[in-house]
């Protein structure tokens, strides 16, 4: 049952992992692409060339070229991220070392007829058959 318990505290960390790995890679790759374009400097400063509009993006066509299906994947990939991270933070609890001594009520150092003892005393208060009521 513990052993259960562990994998799926780590299941969404697995996943955030494998998510990770190409999306930070490609998201860098993207943005230094992004930078890297030259943007259309206006050569010509008269008035007729200013009033064309030749060089001004619309606000459509920048829209449309961010709005690419690479883009908006990328976008829904960094979101997924983002509600994991948060999903892992909010349920994240402490892991419990197994320590056999502490449950057993001894000290690191105890001896052999100790173990044995602790074992039988506490196996006597949990068997269902001996102690109906165990607590």
């Amino acid at each position: 049952m513990a052993a259960t318990e562990e994998n799926s505290q780590l299941f969404p960390i697995f996943i955030l992992t494998i998510m990770a790995l190409p999306l930070v890679p490609y998201t860098i790759l993207k943005l230094c692409h992004a930078f890297s374009k030259k943007i259309k400097t206006i050569h010509c400063q008269c008035s007729d060339c200013a009033r064309s509009g030749k060089y001004r993006k619309s606000i459509f066509k920048r829209i449309s070229n961010f709005s690419t299906c690479s883009n908006l994947s990328l976008v829904l990939l960094w979101v997924i991220m983002i509600i994991l991270i948060y999903y892992i933070k909010s349920t994240s609890r402490e892991m419990q070392v197994f320590e056999p001594f502490s449950i057993l009520g001894l000290e690191h150092g105890a001896s052999d007829s100790d173990i044995k003892k602790a074992y039988r005393r506490l196996s006597i208060q949990y068997h269902p058959d001996k102690n109906p009521d165990p607590g």
